[in-house]
């Protein structure tokens, strides 16, 4: 899938990280500026000026048979609908070109739906979401301390979750060097933990660093990312097999800009130990799609990524994601380890305007000695230690998302889903359809 930003030229730039924003043309005094421009560029010295923005989201979320029909026994309403509340203050006060230091509140809420709060990405009432100190090595280079929000590539393992309700953040040191054609970014940082109530977050027991390399050039017809990342973690879990994780990732990806033929292709390799087991897994990952109309393509997307082979051996063959946003979307929690997934689409696109995509994704098991996972890598199938299946469906997910984004401060998402259970989702425990349905509006400044 190919990016859809929301900016609207390189003068008037609202980013996915918001610390990103580029508002430096405002610095010129000939400038007319409107009221939400006079809050980006607000001298309170010669040499130190401060910008604030935000974000107003509402989303209305309805799903029927949510999760297959599989829920905790705490639950209570099998087909929920619910409301999504994100408000999100910043201010980034800015010494000279030599030192920032960036402040964002979060504020997240669920409502109408009467089952428990399970995921950290739900509902977080009130926290400091980042806070860092940046500061300017060189003319190539910076430093970031602090709470921070990362994002890498096309997000297969480093997001912001910008679909659910409350977004990731890490708390570490960043480094980022920036030369023509050329940026890498590498870091040390521990995801931090969000919880329901005011001001509680903390940290995951992980350890995450590495870096992540892209070289750009839009004159040529191939871009390249380079990337490792190193994980340790006694979080996750393979087929009821818990245990300290030490995983390396190494990867490519090569991609076109954006023209009436384009391609996008990623290979990563993981190894490492969990206990006493040796880990060795693999991603293939690939999208393709053509001009045929103005602003219309036809795509074929994709993904392989085997599972683990054997219960019985010394090797863990499953492919561990590690911080990805959700590959199908919100219709289904369901990763794309152990699985091959065929998605033939059509897409609609003018300019960051318009993004309108119809997709199907038929998604089988890779392997029958490895379950299914969900996207924060937690066992989604099997539901017992000693089940097993010959059954490789997992289900057929048909999706329609619209995207509308008429400025730089609006933005309008509607999403409408049908997954079809498939016969390992029936023959492993409840294996009924979904059917999704999602309308989101976002004011940003």
């Amino acid at each position: 899938m190919f990016v859809f930003t929301c900016s609207i030229s390189s003068a008037q730039h609202i980013a996915r990280l918001r610390f990103e924003d580029d508002f430096s043309y405002l610095k010129s005094d000939t400038t007319t500026k409107s009221w939400d421009e006079r809050l980006k560029f607000m001298p309170i010295s010669s040499s130190i000026n401060v910008s604030v923005g935000g974000e107003w989201r509402e989303q209305y979320q309805n799903y029927t048979n949510a999760n297959f029909g599989q829920f905790p026994a705490s639950f209570t309403e099998p087909s929920p609908h619910q409301w999504m509340h994100r408000m999100m203050l910043h201010a980034d006060f800015r010494y000279r070109n030599a030192l920032r230091a960036f402040v964002q509140l979060n504020n997240t809420t669920r409502s109408l739906n009467p089952n428990p709060i399970t995921s950290q990405l739900d509902e977080n009432q009130l926290a400091i979401h980042q806070w860092f100190l940046e500061s300017n090595v060189n003319k190539h280079w910076l430093v970031r301390a602090g709470r921070q929000e990362m994002q890498f590539g096309q997000e297969r393992f480093v997001a912001t979750k910008e679909g659910p309700n409350t977004r990731q953040s890490f708390l570490g040191v960043t480094a980022e060097g920036k030369y023509p054609g050329f940026k890498v970014d590498a870091f040390y940082v521990k995801p931090v933990r969000m919880n329901v109530g005011v001001f509680d977050d903390g940290l995951m027991d992980e350890e995450f660093g590495g870096f992540y390399a892209a070289k750009t050039d839009k004159k040529r017809t191939m871009n390249l990312d380079a990337y490792y990342f190193y994980l340790e973690s006694t979080q996750r879990e393979y087929v009821f097999k818990k245990g300290l994780e030490r995983r390396h990732t190494a990867g490519i990806r090569l991609y076109s800009p954006f023209r009436a033929l384009n391609y996008d292709v990623e290979i990563a390799h993981q190894w490492g130990k969990f206990n006493a087991l040796d880990i060795s897994a693999w991603m293939f990952v690939w999208d393709f799609n053509v001009e045929t109309l103005k602003h219309s393509y036809i795509g074929f997307s994709g993904n392989y990524v085997p599972g683990d082979e054997s219960a019985s051996d010394q090797e863990l063959n499953t492919f561990n994601t590690l911080f990805a946003r959700p590959p199908f979307g919100q219709t289904v929690a369901l990763n794309i380890t152990n699985t091959l997934n065929l998605s033939p689409y059509v897409r609609y696109q003018v300019g960051t305007k318009w993004l309108a995509t119809a997709r199907a994704s038929l998604v089988t098991r890779a392997s029958l000695s490895d379950g299914i996972f969900t996207p924060n890598m937690s066992p989604l199938r099997p539901l017992a230690a000693n089940a097993t299946s010959a059954k490789m469906g997992v289900c057929d997910i048909y999706a329609l998302d619209i995207n509308y984004v008429p400025t730089k401060n609006y933005f309008f998402q509607f999403e409408l889903g049908y997954c079809q259970a498939g016969s390992y989702l029936k023959d492993s425990g409840p294996g009924k359809d979904v059917v999704y349905f999602a309308i989101r509006n976002a004011i940003k400044f």
